[in-house]
């Protein structure tokens, strides 16, 4: 299993998968959830476009664990 960077023109998340294919399958799902959020908020549906699907560098995979350790920890509060 890798660590692939997924992402739109406006949103990216990193994901777990054995090859290129299934990465954008599982990013697709969680971009989807992500945009299902700000679509609710702003009342108006915004399609999942996938620009790019790559490996990620271990700089971008510190700094997304870093930015989910934040928000959990930021919720608590």
């Amino acid at each position: 299993m890798n660590t692939y960077y997924v992402a739109t023109l406006a949103k990216y998340v990193l994901v777990e998968a054995v090859d290129e294919n299934a990465a954008r399958i599982a990013g697709e799902i969680a971009l989807k959830s992500l945009h299902a959020e700000v679509s609710a908020r702003i009342g108006r549906e915004f399609p999942v476009q996938i620009r790019t699907v790559r490996l990620a560098t271990s700089d971008e995979i510190d700094f997304y664990r870093w930015n989910e350790e934040t928000l959990a920890r930021e919720a608590k509060n």
